[in-house]
């Protein structure tokens, strides 16, 4: 089974402090959708050096969201848009999906 999104890592960053924690909770959900859809116009685009930029302020965020192995196939996939190759694209979106999901239960 796929790991999920979840929250434990902003609870160790933000140390308990919950002020600070819903301040970044807010930034990431209103950052989420405006980056993904960025990523998707610049795929239809073959903008793939744009996507690569793209995929790599996601990682930071799927790194986040405790999902290391998504953060790995992100990294993989930003290095191979900058080879012009969207070999992992169907995979990628899967965790893209997955986290717009979860942040939709916030």
């Amino acid at each position: 089974m796929k790991k999920l999104p979840d929250l434990s890592k902003f609870d160790e960053i933000c140390d308990n402090d919950e002020e600070f924690k819903m301040q970044m909770l807010a930034i990431l959900i209103k950052e989420f959708p405006l980056e993904k859809k960025a990523f998707l116009d610049s795929i239809e685009r073959k903008s793939y050096r744009e996507s690569a930029e793209i995929v790599h302020k996601l990682k930071h965020k799927i790194n986040l969201l405790n999902l290391g192995d998504g953060y790995l196939l992100a990294s993989k996939f930003e290095s191979q848009l900058f080879n012009n190759s969207k070999e992992l694209y169907d995979e990628f979106i899967i965790i893209l999906n997955q986290i717009e999901q979860f942040l939709k239960k916030l």
